[in-house]
């Protein structure tokens, strides 16, 4: 009788990676770690920069499968959105720089409530990062933003062409105090926005009152920014690019002066009902100060 056959050989499944890398093995000689691609941009080279990057991306990670309301800021910038009654908005940011030997990770954090539709409060972390910078505070604020078409009723049927326009106005205030012991300050700002008709592109501008802890110095100044949401394109588009398209604005903000937070901000965000991302580039107004920098936000409506 024939002797039953062998079994088929069966390769072993690889083994899967432990996260730190892949382990290989030199013909004749021991084995050894090599790192990922993907983690490499971390442990590489361990630079403040990078480990914003880092954090940033898992962030977005964990958010990106949540269901954005307008964003609270433009990017640093207050704006005439309001957080709903009875709901919490959370945004981090991240600011990184990794060139042109300087390099830093910064970050601010901004918590806000809907007490009523058109009040909010706000609890704000400011500039913790690496390095620790002597800008950093903790504050604590409020916001309102008031649509004239709301505060004076009967005024958009008296006037359907400006109304077309729908102005805003608002106010806030914010007391933050410092996290390297320079005290405490009071920041208050008042702006006005409208919607430009047919292209639905919105414009604000505004002063700004801040305090040394803060801004490095006391200072006025204007803010300023602009929104142009990008639905029509992504009509046009169609498909699932102009689905993409349709959740995004092109957007950019300004601080006039010389201080901490004086600098242009162009950017790009992609918001749904309840989560928002944006990313910019921070140009400072004044050349050579080596502040300038890549911004990521990521923020979410609960």
């Amino acid at each position: 009788m024939a002797a039953p056959a062998a079994p088929p050989h069966r390769a072993r499944p690889p083994r899967p990676s432990t996260g730190r890398g892949a382990r290989t093995r030199a013909p004749g000689g021991p084995s050894r770690c090599v790192p990922t691609p993907a983690l490499s941009l971390v442990f590489a080279r361990p630079s403040p920069a990078r480990r914003g990057l880092a954090a940033f991306f898992v962030l977005a990670a964990a958010g990106a499968a949540a269901p954005a309301r307008a964003q609270q800021t433009i990017i640093n910038v207050p704006s005439v959105d309001q957080t709903a009654k009875g709901r919490v908005f959370f945004l981090h940011e991240s600011q990184v720089r990794d060139w042109g030997g300087e390099r830093f990770w910064q970050t601010t954090h901004f918590l806000t409530y809907g007490v009523s539709k058109r009040f909010e409060v706000a609890a704000t972390l400011y500039n913790v990062g690496s390095p620790f910078k002597q800008s950093a505070n903790a504050g604590l604020g409020w916001k309102t933003a008031q649509p004239i078409a709301d505060v004076f009723p009967g005024w958009a049927a008296r006037n359907p062409g400006l109304a077309q326009w729908r102005p805003v106005v608002g106010a806030g205030q914010m007391v933050p105090v410092s996290l390297r012991g320079r005290g405490a300050g009071l920041w208050s700002y008042a702006q006005g926005a409208v919607t430009v008709p047919a292209l639905g592109l919105r414009l604000m501008g505004g002063v700004s009152n801040g305090p040394p802890n803060l801004f490095a110095k006391h200072t006025t100044h204007f803010i300023g920014s602009y929104e142009l949401p990008l639905t029509g394109l992504g009509h046009r588009v169609g498909g699932r690019a102009g689905d993409v398209l349709g959740h995004m604005s092109l957007l950019g903000e300004w601080w006039s002066g010389r201080h901490d937070l004086a600098d242009f901000v162009p950017g790009v965000n992609y918001h749904t009902k309840s989560l928002v991302v944006i990313a910019g580039y921070k140009l400072g107004n004044t050349p050579g100060t080596r502040g300038d920098a890549i911004i990521f936000e990521i923020g979410r409506t609960f």
